[in-house]
């Protein structure tokens, strides 16, 4: 159980590379590493107790959304330089690996060959993808609607 557990470490070089791509400041590199290996185990918790992949991608977006927002607003700089790029490595890569070659599938079918069960599959996977993004972005934005700034 320990080992599955150290896989959410991998979260770190994945947000890392993404956080340099945005040209986030050196000083902020460590929090964007640290708020994405906090929100895939925050991802994996959930699963491991009974959520879905939605649920937890949820639950880990806000509390990646929560934590940038405070540490944003605590050293004077934009939430989403951290939270941006902690969330990108949990975009449902696979699922929508799985909805394309269900499709490719149907697409090498014979003619007349029942595709149904390939078809159901691709939706499924499709669905889950578009839900999981959904959950991002939601969890990612609702803290800053949440936490107004000051108009100072």
């Amino acid at each position: 159980m320990m080992n599955t557990w150290l896989l959410e470490l991998w979260a770190a070089p994945a947000a890392l590379g993404f956080a340099l791509l945005f040209n986030v400041p050196p000083r902020a590199l460590w929090m964007c590493g640290a708020l994405a290996i906090v929100g895939h185990a925050c991802r994996k918790l959930v699963m491991v107790y009974g959520g879905d992949i939605v649920l937890a991608t949820l639950c880990a977006a806000l509390l990646i959304g929560l934590v940038a927002e405070w540490w944003g607003a605590r050293h004077n700089e934009p939430s989403a330089i951290y939270a941006v790029s902690a969330a990108i490595p949990m975009v449902p890569g696979t699922y929508m690996y799985k909805a394309v070659q269900g499709l490719l599938g149907l697409a090498r079918l014979p003619h007349g060959a029942d595709g149904s069960q390939l078809l159901v599959a691709a939706g499924v996977s499709g669905i889950t993808a578009c839900m999981v993004v959904i959950a991002l972005a939601f969890g990612v934005a609702a803290p800053l609607l949440l936490w107004p700034k000051s108009k100072d």
